[in-house]
């Protein structure tokens, strides 16, 4: 389940196309990790 997706400017998309393979991998993994938790904890209440 996705709470949420992310859409990426054009200087993100630049950004992470100048890093090596290895760290935009985990950029990418962890942009998907995020999209799929539910962090209620640090949400405004």
């Amino acid at each position: 389940m996705h709470y949420f997706q992310t859409r990426f400017l054009e200087e993100a998309d630049k950004f992470i196309a100048g890093l090596d393979t290895k760290s935009a991998k985990k950029v990418f993994y962890n942009i998907d990790l995020a999209e799929q938790t539910n962090d209620e904890s640090k949400s405004v209440k």
